[in-house]
């Protein structure tokens, strides 16, 4: 019995795969932080102080709720692989400012190590989409067998 290799096979799991982990580490990395803006007090003055004291943005409350959202937004589809090319990008652009503003500095912490590789994990993501195994697939599949019948009665 032999072994055959079929690059296009492993690429289609791997961006599965990817899409996955990227998926869950964004909703399990954003949704307690979510909550707590919405419904903690001691979440928000966390922010507040965080956003606003450390790294100077402007209505730190509001951009933490946009950074927080956006991971989970863009986690949910991702993993789903439904619009994965945007909400790749929303993590992308999220993670990106994450790596600038927060996790790189004098003292590189392991924090920037995680959003530097998430950011190059949605990068793959927004260039290649979310592959055979998504929603964004079967949608379209769905939608060109529509466009072609169609067509055809035309």
């Amino acid at each position: 019995m032999t072994f055959k290799y079929n690059k296009t096979a492993a690429w289609e799991i791997i961006l599965l795969c990817l899409r996955i982990w990227l998926g869950y580490r964004m909703i399990t990395a954003s949704y307690s932080s979510v909550t707590g803006i919405l419904f903690d007090v001691k979440q928000r003055e966390f922010f507040i102080k965080w956003f606003g004291g450390e790294l100077h943005f402007p209505f730190p409350l509001q951009m933490a709720f946009l950074a927080k959202g956006a991971e989970l937004l863009g986690g949910i589809l991702v993993l789903g692989g439904l619009f994965t090319r945007y909400a790749a990008f929303l993590i992308f652009f999220t993670m990106f400012i994450a790596t600038v503003t927060a996790n790189l500095g004098q003292d590189f912490n392991i924090d920037g190590g995680f959003t530097i590789s998430y950011t190059l994990f949605a990068v793959v993501l927004m260039f290649w989409g979310g592959g055979k195994y998504s929603l964004d697939r079967l949608f379209r599949r769905k939608t060109s067998t529509v466009a072609v019948k169609e067509a055809a009665l035309v």
